[in-house]
Parts: C-alpha cells; sequence; structure tokens
C-alpha cells in the first residue's frame, strides 16, 4: 500500500534533540511499514496525493495548513491527536523559543471533520471518550483507533541487563508540573524518600534524553510511571527497559495486558511506601521481582513498540481499504466549521 504522510517537522516531539523520542519512533516505523511513502510538510491539494492511506501527524494540532479537496480524496484518512484534554493555546515553548498555537478539543475535531477523517489514532480511550466523543455523534466510537505512546524496543539496547547489574534504586525522573492536573500523585511521589529523582531533561540538559534515554533507564532496576489522568510514554519505558515498573492504575494499562504483582506495580498514596519499600529491602536481583520486569518487558516488546503500532495500522487500513466504502464524514455533521472559524489562529 502507498502511504501519503504530513507532519511539522518543527515540532518538538518530531526532533532527535526531545527528551521523549517516542512520537517521533512511532512516526519513523509506520514510514517504514509502507511501501511507498510521499511526505508533505506543507499544504497542498488532494491532487498532489498519490497514495491508499492518508495519516496527518500533527500531534497537539498546532500544523495549520491547508489541504484542499482532502475531505474527497478516496483513501483511508488518519489523525493523531495527542493530549484530547488539550485547551485552545497561543504562545512560546520555554525550551525552545518557538511559537505554537494549539487547537482545543472541539476546533480540532471539527477540523478532522472538515477534512473527511475517517479515523482518530487517540493513546488515551478515557479522554478521547470524554473531550473528543462528545463532537463526533454517533461515529466516535467507529472512529477511534486506540493505541498506546509506543517507544521502539531499538532505543533500549540494554533492555536485557538483569535487575543485579543495576542500581537498586526507584528512579523518579519527568516532569511534575502540568496545568491539568495530571501529575498531582506524581509530585507527592517524588518527594518521598524511596524515590531516587533525578531532574526532567528540560529543567537539566545534563540528564540524558532521546536515544541515550533507554540507557538511563536500563542503569536503574525500578522506575515510577505516573500519572493521574493517562498512560504516558513512561508507562511503556519503564517495562521496556527492563525495570520493575511502579504505575499509577489506569483503565488503559489494563488493557494493554499489565497485572498488579504480575508484571507491574500498581501503587497509589495508600499502597506506595509498602510496595516501595518491600521493594528496596529486598535483595537486588530478587527472583520474584526479577520475573516482574521480565513480564512487563515481554509484554511491550510483543505487542506495544512502535513497530507493532506501525503493524497493527497497516493491517487496520488494508482492511478498511478493502471492504469499507468511505465517505466525507462532514456529511453526517450539520455543524461542521473550518479550523479558521473556531480557532485563535490559522
Amino acid at each position: 500500500m502507498r502511504l501519503a504522510i504530513f507532519y511539522d517537522k518543527s515540532c518538538p516531539k518530531m526532533t532527535e534533540q526531545h527528551y521523549s523520542r517516542t512520537y517521533l519512533d512511532m512516526f519513523e516505523a509506520v514510514v517504514a511499514r509502507f511501501e511507498e511513502v510521499q511526505h508533505f510538510t506543507d499544504g497542498c491539494s488532494a491532487q498532489d496525493i498519490e497514495a491508499d492511506v492518508i495519516v496527518i501527524w500533527d500531534i497537539h494540532s498546532s500544523h495549520h495548513i491547508r489541504i484542499d479537496g482532502l475531505a474527497d480524496h478516496k483513501a483511508v484518512k488518519y489523525t493523531y491527536f495527542n493530549d484530547p484534554y488539550q485547551v485552545g493555546v497561543e504562545g512560546v515553548y520555554q525550551t525552545s523559543g518557538t511559537y505554537v498555537c494549539k487547537l482545543g478539543a472541539k476546533a480540532r475535531t471539527l477540523r478532522a471533520l472538515e477534512r473527511g477523517i475517517n479515523y482518530i489514532i487517540c493513546p488515551y480511550s478515557g479522554l478521547y471518550y470524554k473531550h473528543i466523543a462528545p463532537h463526533l455523534g454517533k461515529d466516535a466510537e467507529d472512529m477511534l483507533f486506540w493505541f498506546p505512546p509506543a517507544p521502539s524496543h531499538k532505543r533500549f539496547k540494554l533492555r536485557l541487563r538483569p535487575l543485579k547489574q543495576r542500581h537498586h534504586k526507584i528512579l523518579a525522573n519527568g516532569i511534575h508540573w502540568g496545568g491539568d492536573g495530571a501529575y498531582d500523585f506524581r509530585t507527592w511521589a517524588y518527594k518521598q524518600p524511596e524515590s531516587f529523582f533525578i531532574k526532567h531533561a528540560c529543567k537539566n540538559p545534563d540528564v540524558p534524553q532521546s536515544e541515550k534515554y533507554g540507557n538511563l533507564l536500563s542503569a536503574y532496576s525500578a522506575s515510577l510511571a505516573l500519572c493521574d489522568t493517562r498512560i504516558v510514554p513512561k508507562y511503556l519505558e519503564i517495562p521496556l527497559a527492563g525495570c520493575v515498573c511502579f504505575a499509577q492504575d489506569q483503565e488503559d494499562y489494563r488493557r494493554m495486558g499489565f497485572r498488579n504483582l504480575e508484571n507491574c506495580f500498581f501503587v497509589n498514596k495508600d499502597t506506595f511506601k509498602n510496595r516501595t519499600n518491600a521493594f528496596l529491602n529486598s535483595l537486588p536481583g530478587d527472583i520474584y521481582y526479577q520475573k516482574v520486569a521480565w513480564e512487563g518487558r515481554k509484554l511491550i516488546e510483543s505487542q506495544w513498540t512502535a513497530e507493532c503500532f506501525a503493524d497493527a495500522l497497516y493491517n487496520h487500513a488494508k482492511s478498511k481499504g478493502n471492504n469499507y466504502e468511505r465517505q466525507s464524514r462532514r456529511s453526517l455533521h450539520a455543524d461542521v466549521r473550518t479550523a479558521a472559524d473556531t480557532a485563535v489562529c490559522t
């Protein structure tokens, strides 16, 4: 099949230097999976697109380009929605100085409908149904293509290192700020004596990031994957690195196959100290904890890497292309307007 993929080269999460390379991993895996690929970084006409599948890899809906006639193109069309709770915002990234204008949930959804998008790729099912689905009506269930933020196993070269060869500590690394209140528990947990805190790369440029981040994780026997609202990349990066994963319980994590005390440990304020201290007081390389780490790693490797995502997308598009008569979603929604009517910028 032929792929046409749209993306913003200036998006921070699409650069090698970004602290989290997961979204670039997924992008590269998708490109590698298709037989022929057209790359688009600027606006164009649908007449320029020679593809069976179209993917708009606009992670934060901040890539404001026109694709004239896209809704009428016969390809199966996907768009990627990260952070579906997002509100409209305009400003400058503190770390890079890059100007950005992000669409809010409703505006980005209406723009997707205007473009005739068939499927929305979203890593967070709960937030999709809360923030995106209300603007899709009866099509919401059919339009969701769910897959968590999936790192490539290629970045985790030391993932087979046994626990006894690692620092017997519980690594706490990652942002603990954010306007949506997603990191309240993480902020508390990072301050606990059981956590070995290393500043986020945005606050300390000496902290390994991108390709080197996998090696940092694999140097520790355990790490914290904590978020109040969703599965962030750490939920997959930590077990893939071969660490024991102490995770905040999320429905999507269970959906992936994670089971408490078997391939991860679910923690909250009531259980955090008991479960982390039990680990820290065990012998380095304890066979039970080693088995938990192994099982978590194998689950990610077998089902939830960037390469698995690319396979899932390819197979989904192939099945829909053969058996699904596609139509513009615009005809199903009377309130669809262009993003320019609802956003603060174009």
